[in-house]
């Protein structure tokens, strides 16, 4: 914890308080957009974001509240990854041919789905569309850009648990972020056991060991863009995994 934070929970603050807060957390800023998969506008760098992300950082410090218990950093890091998305949902200016593309994979998704008796494959979807593996790979990164899915989201739809803390690193500093099922844990971890080497290899190397996107492709040796798209498709398959559960399963 900063200085700064413990401030928070002795005495009243001050503007100078705050501005070393914000100071102390700049870092985070760069953590939240090396860790969002998505694919910015051509108009829009890192840097544009980055100023956006010091704004909710800045609104951070300004309605951190120590009082309520949650640490600083959790509070921060979805005010800046907040601020973040709202700005780029103000550009969403994707083509028409691309979200052609989306509708025609749900389509297809769902009569396979109907078909088959279970939750289509992506390999199975990309077969039914007469597309390459890849190419259905870059439709996946559009509808996680989209819909803003990612192992930081619900799991299943149970509030307060994150997919992301199935394979959180034991020794995490924060632990706020700890989930609180610890069964539904044990059950996304058998369903990351279960994806495709590359995929999973993916997935740990993210998630538990922290790295960025860019950070992955140069240990297995791959472009970032391709990182993307493993982690999309490793995304697509989890949710669907424990979207397809029963529910009572799932909170069981």
């Amino acid at each position: 914890m900063s200085d700064a934070v413990q401030v928070y929970a002795r005495r009243a603050i001050t503007d100078e308080d705050r501005n070393k807060l914000v100071e102390d957390y700049l870092p985070l800023v760069r953590h939240v957009l090396g860790r969002l998969p998505l694919t910015l506008p051509a108009f829009m760098d890192q840097e544009d974001l980055f100023e956006v992300g010091v704004l909710g950082l800045m609104n951070a410090a300004r309605t951190y509240d120590a009082s309520k218990g949650a640490q600083f950093k959790t509070h921060a890091y979805v005010n800046v990854r907040g601020a973040i998305l709202d700005e780029l949902r103000k550009y969403d200016m994707t083509p028409r041919s691309r979200r052609d593309r989306v509708k025609f994979f749900k389509k297809t998704e769902i009569e396979l789905e109907e078909q088959l008796g279970r939750s289509a494959t992506p390999e199975e979807i990309a077969s039914a569309m007469g597309l390459k593996i890849e190419q259905v790979d870059d439709i996946l990164v559009n509808m996680q850009g989209a819909s803003l899915l990612s192992l930081d989201e619900g799991a299943g739809g149970e509030e307060g648990v994150r997919l992301g803390d199935a394979i959180a690193s034991p020794h995490s500093p924060n632990p706020a972020d700890v989930a609180e099922s610890a069964e539904l844990k044990g059950k996304i971890a058998d369903l990351i056991y279960d994806l495709p080497e590359n995929e999973r290899r993916v997935i740990v190397l993210y998630y538990a060991e922290g790295l960025l996107m860019k950070e992955i492709g140069e240990v297995l040796e791959v472009s970032e863009s391709r990182i993307s798209q493993i982690h999309s498709r490793a995304i697509y398959r989890l949710n669907k995994a424990l979207t397809s559960r029963p529910k009572a399963e799932i909170s069981s």
